[in-house]
């Protein structure tokens, strides 16, 4: 039997074929069992079928490639860190689709009078929906910043994928600087700086919990690494 290599290769250089087979294993390995699978493969088929006509923004002259790929390397991120809840990467799968998909949401799996949250709750259960929730950006006069302090205070494990959203988002403006949407770019580091530090800040206050030590400490790795890099790019294009 031939083993699989044990090198893990970075998240960036997976195309969304290599992702889905790549969450399939860590699920195996990580998480075995058919309620478990069935979960994270359901909400992995969900995202992918919402998804599915939308592509990543701000690529300027870069290729354009599949929006799921996002939120599949937000889950496996989570993996990594040694997440092993599947409602957690459920929702992490899911992250994005009430804010992106509601209206696809509901006509595609919606019953008369649901909202999309309800259509949540009713599909994968409503831990599931509320970790959705939590990372959702609220509509009205809440400001980004605002949602995270709020998400940082509540001592909810959706603050860990909020810290793999950002590193996605975040970590992918140093690559895509020089490729025609510069100004974007530079108002994105300007809005995710403050961004990691509040997320930093509460997954710290988070680590009183034995059972999710592990996973928050790489979190907070990750989110340390991710806020020095920002700064050094603010540094190099002079933006304060």
């Amino acid at each position: 039997m031939t083993t699989l290599p044990t090198t893990r290769i970075p998240l960036k250089q997976m195309d969304s074929a290599l992702l889905v087979f790549e969450l399939e294993r860590e699920i195996q390995r990580l998480m075995p069992g058919t309620a478990n699978t069935e979960l994270v493969t359901g909400a992995a088929a969900t995202a992918s079928f919402l998804h599915r006509d939308q592509t990543r923004f701000v690529r300027g002259d870069l290729p354009r490639v599949p929006y799921i790929e996002h939120p599949l390397r937000v889950a496996l991120r989570l993996l990594r860190w040694g997440v092993t809840d599947a409602e957690l990467i459920a929702a992490a799968l899911l992250h994005d689709v009430v804010e992106d998909c509601s209206e696809g949401l509901l006509a595609a799996f919606g019953q008369p009078g649901e909202d999309p949250l309800d259509c949540l709750t009713r599909l994968y259960g409503r831990r599931v929906a509320l970790l959705v929730a939590a990372v959702t950006t609220p509509g009205g006069n809440t400001s980004y910043e605002e949602h995270l302090g709020v998400l940082a205070s509540s001592g909810s494990r959706a603050l860990l994928i909020k810290a793999s959203d950002l590193k996605d988002n975040a970590g992918s403006i140093r690559h895509q600087l020089g490729h025609g949407q510069d100004s974007r770019m530079y108002r994105m580091l300007f809005k995710y700086m403050p961004a990691v530090e509040i997320v930093e800040a509460g997954l710290r206050r988070s680590l009183c919990c034995p059972a999710t030590q592990q996973c928050t400490m790489a979190a907070i790795t990750a989110m340390e690494d991710l806020s020095h890099d920002l700064a050094a790019l603010s540094a190099e294009h002079g933006i304060d």
